[in-house]
Formats: structure tokens, C-alpha cells, sequence
């Protein structure tokens, strides 16, 4: 755990106003349901009996899987996007929060977990490998994990920091590890097995919630040369049945 990088965290997301948080408010969007539906279509997520989403904040993607009937729980630094989760659920279910860092998970809820999820969280972590490591100690053995993020080979979300006055290089320079090699590599050292990784997707939220130009991110996945700069990342692998030490 690093108290410094989590006090950056928390900081970049409960300082702002109103509108500069817009990014994280839950919402049905087309976005937002593209990308549970990509989570979805490739985990069995339905078949288990309790999910936690890590690094959940106020519920963008937490509340909508738990309208579609998912046993969700979340987990995140801050109590604050907590509250604000709290406040925004109109799911019709109980969405049970826990604040805590996913590099140190408290010991309640070790074990406990069939599968565990988490949207564009993991470039916000210090440390991917201790990220994964505190993953291990939430899921039961032979559990699914499984992760959407940014795809840190795509320029454009280096172009976002730089022309989004809201945000901060500190606190998204995570970024350039999320690429495939990295990702495998810090999951293959913490004992995950059946890794899959794949990049999808182009619009960002403003387009893909364009019904007229939806359908060109559909389009630009058939093109080979495209899809290693893909603005997404979509990631997941199954805890063995017995982790090593």
C-alpha cells in the first residue's frame, strides 16, 4: 500500500465540482452497457453467487450490473464515491460497499468473492502485480476475474490528459502499463490461469453514444491494423484451484 498514491487518488476524484466528475456519474448509456456487455459475453458472471467490483467509485458500471440481476457488491478508496454510489442506486437491489484498498484487502472479505470485476481501475493502481496479488486474496479458488481498462498503445487518451482541464498526468499516468505484455506478465507471476486479453473499441463516450456513428466502433474491430491501438482493453483470467505460495 502507498498512503502518498492513494492520497493522489482520492484527491484527484473527491476535489473536483460537480460537472468535472461527470465522467464517473452512473448512467444506462450505450458506453456504459457496451462495455458490461463485453465483460459479460466473455465471463460466466451470472452463474455466481456474490461479484465485487474494485475501485467501483459512485457506481457507474456497479449500479447497472446490479440492475441486470448480478449479485454486485464495491470496492473503493473512497468513502466519499461510496456515499455518492449510495445515493445514485435506483438498481431496485442493495448494493453492499467496503472501503478498502485493493493492494491490501481487509481480512473479512478475503476468500469470499466467486468473481471479481473492475472498470478502468486498474491504470489508477501503483503497482499492477500487487494489484492482481490483492485480487488473489478477495477470490475463492477457481474464480473468474475479469477487467475492462484502457489500452495504454492508444494515443488518444494521452491526448485527453492533456486537453482535459480536469484531469491530471499524476493520477492517470497509469496508463502506459496497461498493455498486453504487461498485463500478462503481472498475472502469470501471481498465479492466474486462462489469461485472455483483447483491445476493442474507438469512439469515446460522446460518439458511442451516438446511435448515427455507433456502429463505425463495430467496424473499426475488423480492421487488423487498427486493433492494437484500440481505445479499450478488455481483460480476464480464473484463479487456480490452489495458489501457490
Amino acid at each position: 500500500m502507498n498512503t502518498n498514491h492513494n492520497l493522489i487518488q482520492r484527491s484527484y476524484y473527491e476535489n473536483r465540482k460537480g460537472q468535472e466528475n461527470r465522467r464517473m456519474f452512473p448512467g444506462i448509456t450505450p458506453y456504459v452497457m457496451g462495455h458490461i456487455d463485453r465483460l459479460l459475453a466473455d465471463n460466466q458472471f451470472f452463474r455466481v453467487e456474490r461479484v465485487i467490483d474494485v475501485g467501483c467509485g459512485m457506481g457507474k458500471f456497479t449500479i447497472p450490473l446490479a440492475a441486470k440481476g448480478l449479485p454486485i457488491e464495491g470496492l473503493d478508496l473512497s468513502p466519499y464515491l461510496l456515499r455518492e454510489l449510495e445515493k445514485a442506486n435506483n438498481s431496485g437491489s442493495f448494493i453492499p460497499t467496503h472501503i478498502a484498498d485493493i493492494l491490501a484487502p481487509p481480512t473479512a472479505l478475503q476468500k469470499k468473492f466467486d468473481a471479481v470485476c473492475g472498470f478502468f481501475m486498474l491504470h489508477h493502481v501503483i503497482d499492477l502485480k500487487q494489484a492482481f496479488k490483492g485480487v488473489q486474496k478477495l477470490i475463492k479458488p477457481g474464480g473468474t476475474i475479469a477487467f475492462i481498462d484502457v489500452n495504454g498503445l492508444c494515443p488518444l487518451y494521452y491526448l485527453q490528459v492533456i486537453l482535459t482541464p480536469s484531469m491530471r498526468w499524476k493520477a492517470e499516468k497509469g496508463i502506459i502499463q496497461i498493455t498486453k505484455k504487461k498485463l500478462t506478465n503481472a498475472l502469470r507471476q501471481t498465479g492466474f490461469v486462462n489469461i485472455r486479453i483483447n483491445n476493442y473499441g474507438l469512439l469515446p463516450p460522446l460518439l458511442k453514444n451516438c446511435s448515427l456513428v455507433a456502429p463505425a466502433d463495430r467496424l473499426s474491430e475488423r480492421i487488423p491494423i487498427i486493433q492494437p491501438f484500440s481505445s479499450f482493453t478488455s481483460i480476464s483470467a480464473k484463479a487456480p484451484e490452489v495458489f501457490g505460495e
